[in-house]
């Protein structure tokens, strides 16, 4: 399966030459939370590795180890998402999740500039979207909006299943080629 979250923390995060005191004050967590989840004594929360790869100016991607069948899901409040797949279109980068919502309420944090989320619904009921102006959607409805800006995810009524798109904007040459699985 390759390295561990842990492990690709701990190398994106000497990437970008940052100390644990950095990325504790840049991301909000605590440095012994980061080192912990470096020397793979904890496991991680979804918006604890969205708000790590934030503060690292890299997609979500580049912390998890596996994909498709090999990856293991990680969660948040309502979420519970694999990574799928991930590839280039353009300059761009393009992840795909399949995630199984809950009716708990999660509110998610802004990502970094430039990112929007695509979410099409497979089963159930669900409300996405940015803060204060989440949509409902049924299955076969999808919706984009901008992941730069809070927003939440829930489940209304029975879990739901969801497709996840997150699009992130392109990076400049020199950040080519420096992040762990980016291709």
């Amino acid at each position: 399966m390759g390295d561990s979250v842990g492990d690709q923390l701990r190398r994106l995060r000497e990437v970008r030459g940052m100390t644990l005191s950095e990325l504790a004050r840049v991301s909000g967590i605590g440095k012994g939370t980061i080192s912990e989840l470096e020397n793979d004594r904890r496991g991680a929360r979804l918006d604890t590795l969205f708000a790590l790869t934030t503060a690292l100016d890299a997609p979500l991607g580049a912390l998890l180890p596996g994909r498709g069948a090999d990856a293991e899901p990680v969660s948040g409040a309502s979420v519970s998402a694999t990574l799928l797949d991930r590839w280039t279109v353009g300059s761009s980068l393009v992840e795909a999740y399949r995630a199984t919502l809950t009716s708990d309420h999660q509110e998610s944090r802004a990502h970094a500039h430039g990112i929007e989320e695509t979410v099409t619904v497979i089963r159930g009921r669900v409300l996405v979207g940015p803060t204060g102006a989440a949509q409902e959607l049924r299955a076969g409805e999808s919706v984009r909006y901008p992941g730069d800006a809070p927003h939440r995810f829930h489940a209304l009524g029975d879990a739901a299943d969801v497709i996840l798109l997150m699009h992130y904007p392109p990076r400049t040459a020199s950040e080519e080629g420096h992040l762990p699985h980016d291709r």
